[in-house]
C-alpha cells in the first residue's frame, strides 16, 4: 500500500539558493489516514527579504530561535524520513522537493498537484492553490493561506476533491501526474490565452528551441505537428 508525503515550504524567496522558514508535512495512506505530521518554523541563516514577508507573514524576528534546516530534519525528526517509502506531493512539486530532496531517499517519486489541477480542471482561471479554494468550493479555513500548515489542510482537501470528481485513487492521481498533459492554449507570454494550433509558426519554433520549455507544452505542439 503506497503511502504519500504531503510538504510545503515558505522560503526567503524562489531562487535554488533561497533558505526555508517554515516547514510542514503530513504522511497519509491510499485513504488518506495521517500516519505522521510535522511543522516548524525555520531559521534560514540568511535574512528574510521584506517582500518574502509580505508574502507568507514570517519575520527575522519570528524565526530568532527556531531550528535550521539541517536541526529540524536530522535531530528534531531525526532523520527519519531518510527511509521513507513514500510519494513526495506538493503544489509545484519540484519547487518543494529542493528543500525536501537532501532529508529524503534517492530517486524518491513525486506528485505535483498544480500539473494535476491544469489536466483535470483546465477552465479555472488560474491554478495557484488559493484559487482552486474558491474555484472547487473547498471546505477549509482560508485566513491560512500562505502558511506551510495551512497550505497541508488546503493540500489535503485538494486531494480529497480530485478523488471525489474523478473516481480516482491517490495512485491513478499519482499516474495521471506523471502522465503528459495535452496543452490546447498557452498559459504565458504575448500569445497567453491563444490556442497552440493558431500560433505564429515563427514563434513556434522559437519556443522549441527554449532548453528549459515546460515538458507539457514541448509534448502537445509536437502532438499537433509542430517540430
Amino acid at each position: 500500500m503506497a503511502q504519500y508525503l504531503l510538504a510545503d515550504t515558505e522560503t526567503t524567496g524562489v531562487s535554488p539558493s533561497d533558505g526555508i522558514v517554515e516547514v510542514a508535512w503530513l504522511l497519509i495512506s491510499d485513504d488518506f489516514e495521517v500516519l505522521d505530521e510535522g511543522h516548524s518554523l525555520i531559521n534560514p541563516q540568511r535574512p528574510i527579504p521584506a517582500g518574502a514577508s509580505a508574502v507568507h507573514g514570517i519575520t527575522n524576528k519570528d524565526v530568532e530561535g527556531a531550528p535550521t534546516a539541517d536541526e529540524y530534519f536530522y535531530d528534531v525528526l531525526g532523520n527519519k524520513l531518510a527511509d521513507l517509502d513514500a510519494v513526495f506531493t506538493a503544489h509545484n512539486a519540484p519547487f518543494d522537493i529542493r528543500y525536501f530532496g537532501p532529508y529524503l531517499p534517492d530517486a524518491t517519486p513525486q506528485m505535483c498537484t498544480l500539473r494535476l489541477a491544469r489536466k483535470l480542471y483546465p477552465d479555472v482561471d488560474n491554478h495557484k492553490l488559493g484559487t482552486l479554494v474558491y474555484a472547487l468550493g473547498l471546505d477549509v479555513d482560508k485566513s491560512r493561506f500562505h502558511s506551510a500548515d495551512g497550505d497541508m489542510i488546503i493540500l489535503m482537501s485538494l486531494l480529497g476533491k480530485m478523488t471525489e470528481d474523478f473516481g480516482y485513487t491517490l495512485w491513478d492521481l499519482f499516474e495521471a501526474a506523471n502522465t503528459p498533459i495535452q496543452m490546447t492554449k498557452m498559459t504565458f507570454g504575448k500569445h497567453k490565452g491563444t490556442p497552440l494550433k493558431d500560433l505564429p509558426t515563427s514563434y513556434v519554433t522559437w519556443l522549441l528551441k527554449l532548453d528549459n520549455l515546460d515538458p507539457d507544452l514541448r509534448a502537445s505542439l509536437g502532438n499537433l505537428g509542430f517540430k
